[in-house]
């Protein structure tokens, strides 16, 4: 039985290191993108076991073409595993932040994996009388931005935290269909989402002139200190191999740390923040 994962957001990053670590282990993958330059350089050196599919998982038409493709691709086959993992950063203060880039923002980070999901779902649940026994799963890939929420990363910080919500409701409606969903929070990875939202428009205003060059260097930090891709890799494949699995995995270096500030009164933090704030930025109080 050849068994397949679907993974979207797969021309770079996570996406596109999962693609390759699933194939390793023996899976073949159905790798949405964007572009056609992106599929060829994935399968790039690769004779088979990835199949690059054309997905915008903002538009219905573009999903629903995917959605065919992938059924003639699978044949006899078994889908074992949805992995929503497109997603964009959309920055800036929350006062400046156009109501269209909100709507980009939960388009495809929210509305992306809705989408996604109800599409592919039918084809997650088709059984055929030969196939041997695999758990089947629906991972989104969260953030811990789902659980803590940074200054000037509202429209991102809102989406993970939708995510939050939609994996649980969602966990909850699927006992009957023996489908698990799993949320992994993941924290700083060396991805090229940084990287592309540093290079995507920032709306301040002229109160926070100083924090465009503090934001920059905390986005740069976080890349330099972020675990390796292959720690994601990792995680994904227990996550989609194992019988019994977590709701939800956290991703990160020192999670204990996280975990502690979290305990914290909400504002003991705000505090912290604030001060930080002012001593780098030199944000100050009207």
């Amino acid at each position: 039985m050849r068994y397949y994962i679907l993974i979207t957001g797969a021309s770079t990053g996570i996406g596109e290191s999962a693609c390759k670590a699933f194939h390793k282990a023996g899976y073949k993958v159905i790798a949405g993108v964007r572009k056609e330059e992106d599929a060829l350089r994935l399968i790039s050196g690769i004779e088979s076991g990835i199949h690059p599919v054309i997905m915008d998982v903002t538009r219905d038409d573009m999903m629903l073409t995917a959605r065919h493709h992938t059924e003639k691709i699978i044949g006899s086959g078994a889908l074992v595993a949805i992995v929503n993992n497109a997603g964009i950063v959309v920055h800036g203060a929350t006062l400046y932040i156009p109501v269209e880039e909100w709507q980009r923002q939960f388009d495809v980070n929210v509305m992306g994996v809705v989408r996604t999901t109800q599409l592919f779902f039918p084809l997650l649940v088709q059984r055929s009388k030969e196939e041997a026994p695999h758990p089947r799963r629906i991972i989104n890939i969260g953030s811990i931005s789902g659980l803590f929420a940074s200054p000037f990363m509202a429209p991102y910080c809102a989406s993970k935290y939708a995510l939050e919500a939609i994996s649980d409701s969602l966990r909850r409606e699927l006992y009957m269909h023996d489908v698990q969903v799993v949320l992994i929070e993941a924290g700083n990875i060396q991805t090229p989402i940084w990287q592309k939202a540093m290079a995507e428009p920032s709306y301040f205003g002229p109160e926070y002139s100083g924090i465009q060059e503090f934001k920059n260097k905390v986005i740069a930090s976080n890349l330099k200190k972020g675990l390796p891709l292959a720690i994601m890799d990792s995680v994904l494949l227990n996550v989609v191999r194992n019988k019994k699995v977590r709701v939800r995995y956290l991703v990160r270096a020192q999670k204990w740390k996280f975990r502690l500030i979290q305990l914290l009164p909400t504002k003991w933090v705000d505090k912290i923040m604030r001060n930080k704030l002012q001593e780098k930025s030199g944000i100050r109080p009207f």
